[in-house]
This record gives C-alpha cells, structure tokens and sequence, in this order.
C-alpha cells in the first residue's frame, strides 16, 4: 500500500513540477517557485524540480542554495548534461572558473549537442583569461543554435575585450534582435559603440538595456561612462546617482563620480567622492590614486590653495606608500601607474620632490608587472646600428610632435641609428603616413599596458625615447619598467618625471636656468640651441570672421592663447592694470575646456569687478579655432601675451612666424621659460621681462605707440627664420646617443 502511495506521490510530484514549468517559461516567477517547491516536497528525488530549483537560486543570486539543490541533483543522476551545465552557471557566478570548466568537460563528454554547456565552457574560459579558447566554444554553441542570443552576446562580449568593436557590434546586434530582452547584448552592444565613438546610438542602447532591467547597474554605469567621454557631464552625473539609487553602498560608483568630478575642475567634490569609496572599500589602490591626483586643482580659485594642495598631495603619497602590488592586480596596477599629477607642473614651485616621491611609488607598483615580462637583451654589437625606439601617443598633428618628435623622425642618422615607432593608440593622419616612410619599422601597440610593453620587449631595443611623459597614460606606465638599457625622456611636457627607470632628461641650453639639474631626478642632458629641430609651419592662413567671435578690428588684440590651467590667480592683476592704462582693448582667450574656462572667467570677472572694471568691456572668450584661423588671428593681433610660470613654446614659434610679437617673463624652471628661451635665440630680447611691472609697462607700450610696435615686428621679421630648421641640435643627440649606449 505505501508502495503505490510513493507512485501516487511522485506522478503528483512531476504534474505539478510541468506545471510550475509552464509559469516559468511564460515568466511567472513567483506561482513557478511554488510549484517546484511544492514538487520536492512531494518528491525530493525529483530531479527536475531539483535543477530548477538550483536555476532559481541562481537567478537570485542565492548560490550556496543553488548549489545544494543542483548538487543534490547530480548525485541522483550523474551524467545529466544539464546538470552538469547548470552546476558550472554557478560555479562562473562564485568565479570559480577552473570548477566551472570541470563540470563543462563533463557535461560535454555525456553529450556534446548541449548548446549551453558550450556557451557556459566558454564563459569559463573567458574567466580564466582564455579568450581565444572561448571564442571556439561560443562558436560550438552557434553552430549548434543558430540564434542562441547569449552565445552571440557572448562572443561580441570577448571581441570586444579584444580591442575589435567592429567585429563586435554585428553579433551584438544580432542577439538584441533574436532576443529583444537581453539587457546584456544591449549593454555591450553600447559599450562597442562607444569605443568607436558613436555616442549617440551608444545611450539608445544603454537606455534600452535599462528599460529591459531598471536596475541593472553596469549599464547604468558604463552609460555614464559613455556620456562623460561625449563630454556630456551632467548626464553623466545623474546615471552615477542612479546607480547609488540601486546599490547606496557601491565603492565603484562613489570613484567614478570622483574621477568625473575631477575631470570637469571640481575637486572638493571629488574628493568627497574618493574618500566615501575609500571607507567602503579600504584597500582600493585605484581609488587612493584618484584621491592623491585630486588633491592638485586643474585651476585655483585664489593662491592659498597652491600650498595646501601640496601638503595634502604629500600626504596622501604617504598612504600610496602603504600598498603592497600583487601578481592578482596586474590589470589594476596598469591603471594605476598610468597615473600622473599633470597638473602639478602649473604651480611655480620646484617639484622633483614630490614627483620623484610619486615616481618610486610607481615603480615600486608596476614591479609585479615588470617580472611578468621577458628580459632586455638590448645591448648593440660593434658595427651594427642603435636601435632606437620613441614611444609615444602623438605620431599626429600634435604640439609634442611639431616640437620635438618630427624632428627626430626626419633627421637621426639612418645609416646609424634604426628608428622604431611604438604609437600608444593615437590617432593616426598625414603626419603618422609620413613618419612611417622615415623609419625601419612602426608599430600600433595598442593602450593595454602588457602587451605594449611585450612588443617593445620583444623588439631588443638599445634605447626608448620618450618625447613626453605625463600627458599620454600608456607612455607614463610604460615609462615605470625598464624597457630597454638606455631610457630618456624629453620635454613634452616639460618637468622631471620623477621615474626612476628614466636615466636622461633631454633638455636645452637656453631654456634651462642655471644649475637646473637640480630640478630633475634624471641626468641632465642640455643640448644646444633650443635642443630641438622645427619646420616652419605651412599653413594656408585665412582671415577670421570678427563679427561672429565678437572682436572688434578697430580696438587692440591682445593674445592670450594658453589653457585656462597656466593662468595662476597671482597673476589676474596684470590684466586688470593693463586694462586700466589703455582704457580701450580686448585680451582674447580661447574655451580649452568648458568648465575650466568658465572657472577663468569667473575668476577674472571677480578681479576685474574689484577694480571697478566691467570684465565684458575687456575680455573675450572665443571657441578654439582650425589652425589656418588662428594664424590669421595672429596675423592681425597686436601683441601675444605669453603665460606666466608655464610658458608656451609651439604658440610662441607660430606667433614669431605670424612676425606676432611674445611678451613674456623668464621663469625659474624650464617649463616657464619657452617662450624666453626662444626669444633668446633670435631676439628681440627686449620682449623679455624680469618683473610683472616691466610686462604690464612693455604690453602698455607696445599698444601706445604703433611705431615700436612696428619695430618688434620688423624686427621679428627679419630673425625669425633662425628658429626653424636647426640640425645642431639633432648632431649632438647623434653623438651623446652613440658614446651612451651600452655596448657588449
């Protein structure tokens, strides 16, 4: 009699499991769960109820549970495929991805036409970083369901992290439309676009996936990403607060706001941010870098904060010291020491301390990364050329390229030196076509700091050229590993790097003060002249429309051309005592960066507004200009005024050129004294000040009495082509390259 009560039990037991099938599959989650429920407490030898018990589980993210429901499943029936598939869903979602694939390996071999085991096999070996291996097993699963959507997803997911968004999108899309709710296919469908730079389609998709999934918080995440690199910041704000909305305590998106906030000239805010992802998330390195930078404002508000953002900055190196870099956080790490306080280099103060501070710690960081590389055999035998590599972002139409790298592309000695060009992921143009045919070899290695570093690694290079370091993330991590047995860096962005893998800093004769090796944590190196070769600009200049900048041709055009983050707020008055002596001028500034120059403004509005001066009668703003426009802005401007501090060098050759004269001080350090050291060159000295008295006297002047005016720019005229096409420079890198390379 109990006998036929069992069967009785397990045939109730598999009509109510079917039945709680049924409400799954039409999405009735709830009515589903308590059938299967009720299905294995009728029988709890029911695997079905079992397995979609375990699914459930699963889905809420319940996986101890999950796990005990499928195990129990396997041990009832254990060469179920399925089984088998779903214990490795779980095993993926613990990230426990060598069980995972051990279940995949099993559930394949009982039946290798389970789709899903491929699917999950793949996912398996995508978390064990075999994306070339999961790849093949996404492949299985298509061939074995055409239109399996995650399989598709999937795939475009890995080809993405591959750095192939174009071979990404077609799949990604094609699993949105086989499955119109898949959030995920949405999500990285979105994520490709926006590697491409299709915003606009980019937060159609990230909307669609949140539609599907309203708290689905990458997405909300990656959109915000997404909106902050089309520049759309308060769009982005609002998706970070969305995402505190569905997790409050989420440490990442407390660092996301601070890295946004920091990124549009706000760094109070930022670093409120920083330090509440800090408290939810101790020992977070990426973030404790985010929070060091951000202590260094992109501009200031009034000069006390030049010395507290220093003391602060130092004090927060003092934390950085405390991490301790493993072999687990390589990709972290990368980031990290990709790292660089840029905008230290607008205080006037000497700061080899604090960057060579900054650069140990880099070091110190990036040496788990430095272990998992092969090692330098760069040394040159007699007879054979030097091998050179220059590494850089900026093979372009660039200010770094003009200044400094063309220069050495087009004249080191071929029969002597091998050229080899490692560009970061920069953009490549006419500039990059002509580099190209100048050199032995070229090479795109891409912003992933490992393989980039392998494939300079693998070329046995004798030296690395950097022409900047700090302006371009990959170069500066790049720069913290010894690459090569000789590694020297030039100044693109002109300040010591602070690195002690840099053995050289490649400088000049006349933009140096005196003793200014104690400027740098590098060996010095000055080269003659302006240790560099310039073309002369070939431009087709053309007139611009003053109407539409709102400038009018019958006043005096006073240039200021630098980003709003070289105008220190010491120097405010120097406008304001301008403006008050001529009466009637304009100094014309350029928008860089939205919310930086509206910082600038604001701040001149202030100064000038506390000289009874009506800021909008003086100062113009006008949007950044094509360069044929602006050497016709210079061709009809009075004056240039250099910045003060962190003077401009490739504006001040184009304003020579335009026979514009540079009215500039001759700062402490080199990055101050650009603009000077040309002038030294070639003259007009005079154009030279000592004091802010003497530059306000010299611009007053100069507009005052035309027939100066006229004299500087004749006299301009005349010298200007000394500063072009010098190959002094180029002979005597030549010969400190030949006798400083290590030879066998």
């Amino acid at each position: 009699m109990s006998s036929l009560t069992t069967t009785q039990e397990k045939t109730r037991a598999q009509l109510i499991f079917q039945d709680g099938l049924a409400h799954f599959q039409q999405g009735r989650l709830k009515e589903a769960d308590d059938l299967f429920y009720q299905a294995h407490q009728l029988d709890r030898n029911n695997v079905g109820a079992l397995n979609l018990l375990g699914i459930r589980a699963y889905q809420k993210n319940e996986f101890s549970i999950a796990l005990n429901f499928l195990n129990s499943a396997n041990l009832l029936a254990p060469h179920s495929p399925h089984t088998l598939s779903n214990l490795s869903l779980v095993h993926i979602a613990l990230s426990q991805f060598q069980e995972a694939l051990n279940f995949c390996d099993l559930a394949i071999e009982q039946d290798s036409s389970v789709p899903e085991a491929h699917n999950n096999r793949g996912n398996a070996l995508k978390g064990l970083k075999r994306n070339l291996e999961a790849l093949d097993e996404y492949k299985k699963a298509i061939e074995l369901r055409p239109n399996y959507s995650e399989a598709l997803s999937n795939t475009g997911i890995v080809l993405l992290e591959e750095g192939m968004p174009d071979q990404a999108i077609p799949l990604l899309k094609q699993a949105t439309l086989v499955n119109p709710d898949l959030a995920e296919a949405f999500n990285s469908l979105a994520n490709a676009l926006t590697d491409l730079g299709n915003y606009e389609d980019a937060f159609y998709n990230y909307e669609r996936a949140l539609q599907i999934n309203p708290n689905y918080l990458d997405a909300c995440l990656n959109f915000g990403n997404s909106l902050k690199k089309g520049k759309q910041y308060q769009g982005a704000i609002h998706c970070y607060e969305h995402a505190l909305k569905i997790k409050p305590d989420h440490s990442q998106t407390f660092y996301l706001l601070g890295e946004l906030y920091y990124d549009i000239g706000n760094p109070s805010v930022a670093k409120e941010h920083y330090a509440k992802s800090l408290v939810l998330d101790p020992q977070n390195i990426e973030t404790a870098y985010g929070l060091a930078i951000a202590q260094i404002p992109k501009i200031y508000k009034n000069s006390n904060e030049i010395n507290a953002s220093r003391a602060s900055f130092s004090k927060e190196l003092d934390f950085l010291k405390t991490f301790t870099p493993t072999k687990d956080s390589l990709e972290i790490t990368s980031k990290c020491i990709a790292r660089h306080p840029f905008y230290l280099a607008y205080q006037e103060e000497n700061n080899r301390e604090l960057l060579t501070q900054f650069g140990k710690i880099c070091t110190q960081q990036a040496l788990p990364i430095q272990k998992s590389l092969g090692s330098i055999q760069g040394e040159t035998q007699s007879g054979k050329k030097i091998r050179i590599g220059i590494v850089s972002k900026f093979f372009c139409d660039h200010p770094v390229w003009y200044a400094i790298t063309k220069g050495w592309v087009n004249h080191l000695n071929t029969n002597q030196f091998e050229l080899l060009l490692f560009n970061t992921g920069g953009t490549e143009d006419e500039e990059t076509a002509l580099a190209k045919l100048k050199v032995a070899h070229y090479f795109n290695c891409g912003k992933v700091l490992g393989p980039a570093a392998q494939q300079i690694l693998d070329e046995h290079l004798d030296v690395i050229l950097y022409p900047e370091i700090g302006m371009d993330t990959t170069s500066k991590a790049l720069a913290c590993l010894r690459l090569a047995p000789l590694q020297l860096a030039s100044w693109g962005h002109p300040e010591t790097t602070g690195l002690p893998n840099i053995d050289y800093f490649l400088s000049s004769e006349l933009l140096e003060p005196l003793e200014a090796e104690k400027n740098y944590s590098e060996k010095l190196i000055l080269l003659p002249n302006l240790g560099t070769h310039f073309d002369p600009p070939h431009v087709e200049i053309t007139a611009p429309n003053f109407l539409e900048l709102d400038i009018d041709e019958t006043l005096p055009i006073l240039l200021c051309a630098g980003s709003p983050s070289k105008y220190l707020p010491s120097y405010d008055s120097i406008f304001v005592e301008i403006a008050k002596r001529l009466g009637k001028c304009q100094f014309v500034f350029f928008s860089f960066d939205e919310n930086l120059s509206v910082a600038l403004q604001e701040r001149l509005r202030k100064a000038f507004l506390e000289a009874q001066l009506n800021v909008d009668q003086f100062i113009r703003f006008i949007p950044f200009q094509k360069k044929e426009v602006f050497f016709g802005l210079m061709k009809k401007a009075d004056i240039y005024l250099d910045t003060i501090g962190f003077s401009g060098f490739n504006t001040a050759m184009q304003a020579l050129f335009c026979n514009l004269p540079v009215i500039t001080i001759e700062g402490r350090w080199m990055r101050g004294r650009l603009a000077s050291g040309i002038l030294n060159q070639i003259g007009p000295s005079q154009l030279i000040c000592k004091t802010e008295g003497a530059y306000i006297n010299l611009a007053v002047e100069m507009i005052q009495n035309k027939d100066l005016l006229q004299s500087y720019k004749s006299a301009i005229a005349e010298r200007k082509m000394g500063l072009f096409n010098d190959l002094i420079p180029i002979r005597a890198l030549e010969d400190f390259l030949s006798h400083h390379t290590p030879k066998k």
